[in-house]
């Protein structure tokens, strides 16, 4: 299974992980691991965590810049209830810090929505996010994401108590937010 974008594509784990040596990579930078609530992983806890991920059979892509063809990080939907057409969190990871700000990020969330509401037949899509990842909220916000709920310094990120955001995208938020985009692009291309 492969999912085009313009600027990246996401390869199923199933046919394409990432290597343990870039997992381990990822998993142990501390300026990577930080956005996700956690210390970073040993060796050998990042070839556990790997092994176990590989293992199950829900939904993780690698994602790959489409001009070099080199993996970047990686996304999941996971906890899927296919009786309640939930998803009971979505989650990424860029872990090439070059590739941090280029929008390969929001792309590969696009396209993971895509496939969610449209190959899967999702109805709900949840995830968590800390309250200073800022970028990633910025980006679940404009793709229809809505803060359901806080939990409250739920995380120790740095020696600091930190709050998570737990936020949900319906079919039909991420449906009208890609309408609007489209009808705002094509107006500005009008002017």
């Amino acid at each position: 299974m492969v999912i085009q974008g313009e600027s990246v594509f996401l390869v199923s784990f199933r046919e394409e992980p990432p290597t343990i040596e870039l997992f381990t990579k990822w998993m142990g930078d501390p300026e990577v691991t930080r956005f996700l609530g956690m210390t970073p992983l040993s060796v050998e806890q990042a070839r556990i965590y790997f092994e176990s991920i590989t293992a199950k059979q829900e939904e993780y892509f690698t994602i790959l810049e489409k001009m070099s063809g080199r993996p970047i990080g990686y996304i999941f939907l996971t906890g899927i209830l296919l009786s309640h057409r939930v998803a009971r969190e979505m989650g990424i990871v860029i872990g090439e810090k070059d590739c941090w700000g280029r929008g390969y990020g929001s792309e590969a969330t696009r396209l993971i929505l895509e496939y969610g509401f449209g190959e899967l037949g999702l109805y709900r899509i949840e995830l968590l996010v800390l309250d200073f990842n800022v970028r990633a909220k910025n980006i679940y916000d404009k793709l229809g994401f809505i803060v359901e709920g806080v939990q409250r310094q739920a995380r120790i990120v740095n020696g600091r108590r930190r709050d998570v955001f737990m936020m949900a995208c319906l079919r039909s938020d991420f449906y009208l937010t890609q309408g609007e985009r489209e009808q705002m692009e094509s107006a500005e291309s009008t002017e």
